[in-house]
């Protein structure tokens, strides 16, 4: 019989709703085509006290002013200096949408990235910006404004 010290409580079992935004996530990261990321339950795409704008030099730019809700965006940077990463090993820039949800990840090389990233359909049109994160030291770059139509 296990003792208090090796009893192993129930896991609780995960609610559908919470399942298919997990399941959203994943095919959102296969769309994109890059690596899939997945963020742990209950993580927040906000950092405690808010996010702040801190450049270390970088820039950041996107090839368009607007965009269908499911199309895609030119992205790219310069001077970046950072190592590291929050969510995947290496020297990565993480890209969000309105702060929320992860829809790219782009290696850093030379100082510098270069991609696309998918504006998810589901998104409202309207006014939108996209930031850019990475860590070692932390960069967060918050875009000009951009428009999604439908």
């Amino acid at each position: 019989m296990p003792t208090s010290r090796t009893q192993i409580s129930p896991v609780p079992s995960t609610s559908a709703p919470r399942r298919r935004r997990f399941a959203a996530v994943l095919v959102s990261g296969a769309l994109l085509g890059g690596g899939i990321v997945a963020m742990p339950q209950g993580a927040s795409a906000l950092p405690p006290g808010g996010v702040k704008n801190q450049s270390n030099g970088a820039k950041v730019t996107i090839g368009a002013s607007s965009v269908k809700a499911g199309g895609r965006l030119k992205v790219t940077g310069s001077n970046w200096k950072s190592k590291g990463s929050r969510v995947q090993s290496g020297a990565k820039v993480t890209v969000k949408l309105d702060d929320g949800i992860i829809i790219g990840v782009f290696p850093i090389k030379s100082k510098k990235f270069s991609g696309y990233v998918t504006i998810p359909k589901q998104v409202k049109a309207g006014s939108h910006w996209l930031r850019f994160l990475a860590s070692e030291p932390a960069t967060s770059i918050k875009s000009k404004s951009f428009k999604v139509t439908k």
